[in-house]
């Protein structure tokens, strides 16, 4: 296992891989923190967001830091139309994989933060919902979005979908 390592931008604990047009998270009156770009040919762009209706925020009784390998729910946004292109998706989660190895295995998510990460068609966003920082795995979120790629498409009447933490203190939309 490689170390946890600081980042250039704060990653939170919401993602969303929707259409572009369709996505069902709005960040309203956001304010971009940071923004860079990730992956082999640096095409994913990736926003460090505040917004002003961050979903409201749970306490746990015992703080956990580390969700790495935490199970989700998924659920596909149904009826179907108009969903991201899979193969769009396929460049978000290689991207997720080439940062795990290039830049480090884990990202560090600040409470209150929204990550968004865009390519073409899909747009994906992580938000974390506890009172305290969380540390997630690059690979698993590449896991969702490649799941959400394959299972949740007009072919399945939908059009993208989410991945919800048992206890909802991190979504992936």
């Amino acid at each position: 296992m490689q170390p946890v390592l600081s980042l250039q931008f704060v990653f939170v604990a919401v993602f969303a891989a929707v259409a572009v047009q369709a996505s069902l998270f709005t960040c309203e009156n956001k304010a971009i923190v940071s923004s860079s770009f990730i992956g082999k040919n640096s095409d994913v762009k990736v926003d460090s967001l505040v917004c002003l209706n961050t979903i409201q925020k749970r306490d746990l009784k015992a703080p956990r830091t580390n969700v790495c390998g935490d199970s989700c729910t998924t659920n596909c946004f149904t009826p179907s139309g108009g969903g991201p292109d899979p193969n769009d998706y396929q460049v978000i989660a290689d991207a997720l994989l080439y940062a795990s190895q290039d830049t480090g295995a884990y990202v560090n998510i600040s409470s209150g933060t929204v990550i968004s990460m865009q390519y073409s068609t899909c747009e994906t966003f992580f938000v974390n919902q506890a009172t305290s920082n969380e540390t997630y795995c690059r690979s698993d979120w590449a896991g969702v979005v490649g799941y959400v790629a394959n299972n949740c498409q007009s072919q399945e009447n939908a059009h993208g979908g989410n991945c919800i933490a048992p206890d909802q203190i991190w979504t992936i939309l």
